[in-house]
């Protein structure tokens, strides 16, 4: 058995049928024992969009994703979608292949040698800080321990990437499996650990019952712990106002009682001010970015503020005033305080409750309809995507990326039929909206996958489109040509009095010819050149079983609602 032959065991004794990869020299023996182990393998057009194919895999399948990329310039094509990866804490493994470690830069032990062998560098250092873990495999026999050690990493805790660089000398070095020695994770005591929840939960309930208007804030952690069941009894349980930050906008359909959806600088009106009535809030998993709590940390400056995480430095971090820090692991939180809430009689914030359900009542996002009058004017974006989201089923799943389809899917997909989204969450990083939905239409094959990019994020991946036809993969593309860049000019204009960097004569700015790219890469393509009949529109688009790119006009001068400032 070879070192690779081990790995795609491994890989498929984790039920790994599925990996993301672009073939090279430096990975050749690991690409030949995915091809023999029968794990069905994406060729992508980039290395970098391998990892953001991963990240989307893991985050529908609830597991780990895998990408391969060769070494040199394949590992370091890697790194912006490692960077994806790490920031939206998306558990993945990517294993690189690398030259023969005789003539890697690592072997030398030198800072100063910047290349050894060809097409070499000494990628370990470089992805360190982006990972949970990182390491090359030096000696055969480490195979075992190093893999699932670095499985373990990134599938517990705060999840995130690991990354395993493995030398072509390595890579088909034969090894006897009997000799390996495994790894065994640290278990701590969970009699200490229930009895300090109790202890915390007490805390929580005291505070609770004095104060007058709670509210429940969701965080991504929340959904890495895999415990919804559980949050969604605890709900039930306290009944109070719950709000949603981007990752968790899908967690529950905004109909539901006490679900008031996201909240933040660019969410509702309602939610922000429910914030700033509060009282109290208690956070489950969530790291109180600006973008949530506002600029000036100001959003909860009314209440008193519980934070449930199990990261340390997220607690400690300079932003939102955090009066109670409670680190804990909320896969192993959420069960007990569910627990403990069952055993009490809970104080009711009937008025409250009712305050909150008539500001959601008046403050809602409002947009342009379609108007027969106003035939000639270019769509809201608003109206598509809140018209894509109404005519969605569970059985799709929505993409988003950056910019303005970013911003205006949260405000306004409320997710009532249970349908779930994927988008770039930290970042709002152009061009991931591809990828994302390659990975998306891997993980779900029986899904419809409703995706949404802008015309300058196109540009960023769209070899990747080959990738889509080529697999026919039940992809919609809906491309947004507003012009090219509306949310940066809005920036332009807002705070530079419209000096614009991205303009015609000095970038090149402007629209492609989407028809002509649809063609170029075997897509149909379907046009939707204004709100007429979009229901109809979406509707037949959505029951079609095959990829599509459809061209989507829409206002060039479109603004997105800022909770904080307009309507």
């Amino acid at each position: 058995m070879r070192v690779v032959d081990f790995i795609v065991k491994f890989l498929k004794q984790k039920k790994i049928n599925d990996i993301f990869m672009l073939t090279g020299y430096g990975a050749m023996y690991l690409n030949d024992a995915v091809k023999l182990a029968g794990i069905k393998y994406y060729a992508t057009r980039n290395e970098a969009t391998a990892p953001s194919m991963a990240s989307a895999y893991s985050r529908i399948k609830n597991k780990v994703g895998v990408a391969c990329v060769t070494a040199g310039p394949g590992a370091t094509n890697a790194l912006p979608g490692l960077a994806e990866a790490y920031v939206d804490s998306s558990p993945i493994v990517i294993l690189s292949g690398q030259v023969d470690y005789k003539q890697t830069t690592h072997s030398t032990n030198s800072k100063k040698i910047r290349s050894f062998g060809t097409a070499e560098i000494n990628i370990i250092p470089i992805v360190k800080p982006l990972t949970k873990y990182a390491e090359i495999i030096k000696n055969p026999l480490d195979v075992k321990y190093i893999i699932q050690k670095a499985f373990h990493l990134a599938s517990s805790g705060r999840k995130g990437p690991v990354w395993i660089d493995i030398p072509l000398n390595v890579q088909k070095a034969k090894i006897d499996e009997k000799k390996l020695k495994s790894y065994f994770p640290k278990i701590n005591s969970k009699i200490n650990l229930r009895n300090n929840i109790k202890k915390d939960s007490e805390k929580i309930l005291n505070l609770f019952e004095k104060s007058k208007k709670p509210i429940l804030i969701l965080g991504h952690g929340v959904k890495q712990s895999g415990k919804i069941a559980e949050i969604k009894k605890i709900i039930d349980l306290l009944k109070i106002p719950v709000i949603f930050t981007r990752f968790t906008n899908d967690l529950i359909p905004h109909n539901k009682k006490h679900i008031y959806g996201i909240s933040g600088i660019k969410a509702t009106k309602f939610s922000k001010k429910i914030m700033n009535q509060s009282d109290l809030a208690i956070s489950f998993g969530c790291r109180f970015s600006p973008q949530f709590v506002g600029h000036d940390y100001q959003a909860l400056s009314n209440a008193k503020v519980i934070s449930v995480d199990l990261e340390k430095d997220e607690l400690n971090k300079k932003g939102q005033k955090i009066d109670i820090p409670l680190r804990y692991d909320l896969t192993n939180f959420l069960p007990s305080f569910l627990v403990f809430l069952k055993k009490k009689k809970l104080k009711k914030f009937i008025q409250w409750n009712n305050h909150c359900s008539n500001l959601k009542k008046n403050f809602p996002i409002t947009f342009k309809n379609y108007n027969k009058k106003n035939k000639s004017k270019l769509m809201d974006l608003y109206y598509f995507m809140d018209r894509l989201g109404k005519i969605s089923s569970k059985k799709n799943i929505l993409i988003t990326d950056a910019g303005s389809n970013y911003y205006i899917g949260g405000q306004v997909w409320n997710f009532e039929k249970n349908q779930k989204e994927l988008s770039s969450y930290t970042n709002a990083a152009m061009g991931l909206s591809i990828p994302l939905s390659i990975g998306a239409a891997v993980a779900s094959p029986k899904s419809t996958i409703l995706s949404v990019t802008g015309d300058g994020s196109l540009e960023l991946n769209i070899q990747e489109l080959k990738t889509i036809s080529h697999n026919k993969f039940n992809i919609k593309l809906f491309v947004i040509n507003n012009g090219g860049y509306v949310s940066m000019h809005n920036w332009a204009d807002t705070f530079f009095r419209g000096r614009r960097v991205d303009n015609p004569i000095d970038t090149g700015d402007g629209t492609l010819n989407l028809k002509n790219i649809a063609k170029a890469f075997d897509m149909d393509y379907f046009l939707i050149p204004n709100s007429k009949n979009l229901d109809f529109k979406l509707k037949k688009i959505n029951n079609i079983k095959r990829p599509l790119f459809i061209e989507v006009l829409t206002d060039n001068k479109q603004i997105i609602y800022d909770a904080y400032k307009d309507y």
